[in-house]
C-alpha cells in the first residue's frame, strides 16, 4: 500500500512539473510575461540572449544562446 501511495503523489508531482511547462509556454507564445492557467502561476523573463521561466519563485527552466550562427 505504502509503494502505491508513493507512485501516486511521484505522478501528481510529474502532472505539476508538466503542467507548469505548459502555462510556461504558452505565456512564451502569447509573449505575456505572467500567466495564471490552470491553478499555476509563471513568470517569463526575456533578453536578448535568455530566456527564463519561474514558479512559486523558482527557476524553472533557463534558455541561453551561449554562441551566435552566422
Amino acid at each position: 500500500m505504502t509503494e502505491v501511495s508513493v507512485s501516486r503523489a511521484q505522478v501528481v508531482r510529474q502532472n505539476q512539473a508538466i503542467e507548469v511547462l505548459n502555462v510556461g509556454v504558452m505565456a512564451f507564445d502569447s509573449k505575456q510575461p505572467n500567466l495564471h492557467e490552470n491553478g499555476v502561476s509563471v513568470t517569463v523573463t526575456r533578453t536578448d540572449k535568455t530566456v527564463v521561466l519561474e514558479n512559486a519563485g523558482q527557476e524553472v527552466l533557463r534558455l541561453e544562446i551561449l554562441q551566435e550562427t552566422p
